[in-house]
């Protein structure tokens, strides 16, 4: 049997629901007294007032002579003032000023003489002089009720006498992963399973949001063992979520186990990903069941857990920083749902330009890699190339981030990451931050200023690599050419070669993986088939793609198709076998401007350098010859 979803919700409309129906959980508050020391993103449970005020006594502020004012009032550069010893005391910095004394002379306006010193100017009363309670006077409200304490604030509270300060208890929550697929870090992967990672996440979110968190032990897709592992967190916690089993499918109990112990409020939120939450209570304890794959569930979580613990605390709702920037493709979304896209930013031109990642809501890498969301409101179609738009920061994000960061749009190779893993090693903050559209989609976008770098390797006519391509997209010396590698391409197949694949005749009936229209390898496979006269209808799973070298050869090494085409680093990372067909440039197309950019430049030297051909070497299949050469700069 299927469960069906109630009306699906606004999230505005499904918090407002929810928090209705759980204001005991708001009302209960538990305190604790603790070291102010420990105080660290911890709440005040009331206001707090200063014990002693600080400074606690009028002290000096330099290193000099305490004096009285009065007495200086002859002094001046051309007409030193003598003063008598009697007449002063010397005195260092945080030193308490005594009486009769009014204020303190710098001691490089003082002069040493027989019997006194000479000073070469006035000071007025109280000058060099911090007052007593200058900073915070007892009695003083120094904290009101809900502060959440900052590594600043403690530092004021232990010197202003507070030693001790009572807080709101921390709410607990229990995390209890579910589904029969689901297995634990410590086990062995097998086919058909997947790690638990989840959980690490929503913990990780919970301790930066001030609360404690429970993980309870993976529950399998049986509504018994969900029912006793709900009672059991609902017992212990303040706060219960149950990871997955929260669609429509014929093994998600969810929804029914929560009516049966409690309430649903909400069964259905109109955000993609993240649709299939279930906002409710297990008796007076609040419950979110959020969707098991990992983007939805961290929507989820941010949307709805995290402002409901924080309005329990009494902190108001953090909004995101926003930054707006030219898109650089067109985003297509449903008319039903909010959607929240992940992208990452650039400067491109001058200009801060967005590139959308992967939308799956199990693509987990794209939402640590990406810097905030595109988020497209329900009844808009979507947006257009060139349009600006306003992305949610995941985190404040400093200018020379962007400025440092080398938006590449093209072609995929391994270089890339050695690039980046080397930036890493040298503590430069210089990144290249790539989106794999195929050496076409690349040239597009660098015409159309949508990144700086266009990784390319499209073969001419004659032989060369890129310089036709550039001819249909460019004006003569309007880019140059940085080399970054050789490389060779081939035929993957699986270990051992059990269909004995020899050549591009081979292939004919065969079943393969291709990359992305528009990418240089599959340009390169369609140049060869033309060249055997062999028509890509014989060629089975010719329109499936994939984006990567490496994700081509996966596919060969879980037997998801007989061969793939791609560079032989990859095969060699996938332990498969590898049948040479040509070898081939990778090279970086730039506009000739942006090579005096600072981040282009610590780019060419990594390229240029024994640490970068060294690595490439060690990969397999690639020749660093010329690697950092510029052509037509």
């Amino acid at each position: 049997m299927r469960n069906i979803y109630l009306e699906t919700k606004e999230i505005e409309e499904g918090l407002e629901i929810f928090w209705g129906n759980i204001e005991r959980f708001f009302k209960e508050e538990g305190y604790e007294t603790i070291p102010s020391k420990d105080a660290l993103g911890r709440i005040s449970s009331h206001a707090i007032y200063a014990r002693y005020s600080t400074p606690s006594y009028h002290s000096s502020s330099v290193d000099g002579i305490m004096v009285k004012s009065e007495m200086t009032k002859e002094a001046r550069e051309n007409k030193p003032l003598f003063l008598a010893n009697e007449d002063f005391l010397y005195t260092n910095t945080g030193d308490a000023l005594i009486k009769p004394y009014d204020a303190v002379i710098m001691i490089e306006d003082v002069r040493n003489e027989d019997g006194g010193v000479s000073i070469l100017k006035p000071v007025n009363p109280w000058e060099n002089i911090r007052i007593q309670g200058e900073d915070v006077i007892e009695k003083d409200l120094i904290f009101e009720s809900y502060h959440k304490f900052s590594s600043v604030d403690l530092s004021v509270l232990i010197a202003a006498g507070i030693s001790e300060v009572e807080v709101l208890k921390k709410p607990s929550i229990g995390i209890i992963p579910s589904g029969n697929e689901i297995i634990d870090e410590k086990e062995t992967l097998v086919k058909g399973k997947i790690i638990e990672s989840n959980s690490a996440m929503l913990m990780a979110m919970a301790y930066e949001e001030g609360m404690d968190s429970k993980l309870y032990p993976i529950v399998s897709d049986d509504k018994d063992s969900i029912l006793k592992a709900l009672k059991k967190a609902q017992s212990e916690c303040d706060f219960v979520c149950l990871i997955a089993g929260t669609s429509a499918g014929s093994k998600d109990f969810t929804s029914e186990i929560v009516r049966e112990l409690g309430e649903v409020f909400v069964h259905g939120l109109s955000i993609k990903p993240g649709k299939p939450a279930i906002l409710g209570k297990i008796e007076e304890t609040p419950f979110v069941g959020l969707p098991g794959y990992p983007v939805s569930t961290n929507i989820v979580f941010e949307k709805v857990v995290i402002p409901t613990i924080r309005k329990k605390l009494r902190q108001a709702e953090e909004e995101k920083d926003l930054i707006r920037a030219k898109l650089t493709k067109n985003v297509i979304s449903s008319l039903k749902n909010r959607e929240y896209i992940r992208v990452k930013l650039g400067i491109v031109d001058d200009k801060t330009v967005v590139t959308p990642l992967d939308r799956k809501a199990g693509s987990l890498f794209s939402l640590s890699e990406s810097d905030g969301y595109l988020i497209v409101d329900r009844n808009i179609e979507g947006y257009q190339r060139g349009d600006m738009v306003d992305v949610s920061l995941h985190r404040p994000l400093k200018k020379n981030f962007f400025e440092n960061r080398l938006v590449s749009i093209g072609s995929h190779d391994l270089a890339l990451d050695v690039i980046n893993d080397i930036f890493a090693q040298k503590g430069k903050i210089t990144r290249i931050s790539s989106s794999h559209v195929g050496s076409i989609g690349g040239l597009k976008a660098l015409r159309d200023g949508d990144c700086v770098l266009a990784p390319s390797h499209l073969l001419d006519r004659a032989g060369t690599y890129n310089n036709d391509a550039i001819s249909m997209f460019f004006n003569k010396g309007e880019v140059s050419k940085i080399d970054v590698v050789g490389r060779m391409q081939g035929i993957y197949v699986p270990k051992g070669n059990p269909q004995n694949i020899k050549n591009i005749s081979d292939l004919v009936g065969k079943t393969m993986v291709n990359r992305q229209r528009g990418a240089g390898t599959r340009l390169l496979f369609d140049y060869l088939l033309k060249k055997e006269d062999i028509s890509e209808d014989v060629i089975k799973g010719y329109d499936n793609e994939v984006t990567t070298h490496l994700s081509a050869a996966l596919a060969v090494k879980n037997g998801d198709c007989d061969f793939s085409i791609g560079v032989k680093s990859a095969a060699i990372k996938m332990d498969i076998d590898f049948i040479y067909l040509k070898d081939e440039e990778y090279q970086f197309i730039i506009k000739k401007q942006n090579l005096q950019l600072k981040a282009v430049k610590e780019l060419v030297e990594i390229l240029k350098s024994d640490q970068f051909k060294r690595r490439m070497k060690d990969l397999g299949g690639y020749n660093v010859k010329t690697s950092g050469n510029i052509i037509g700069d």
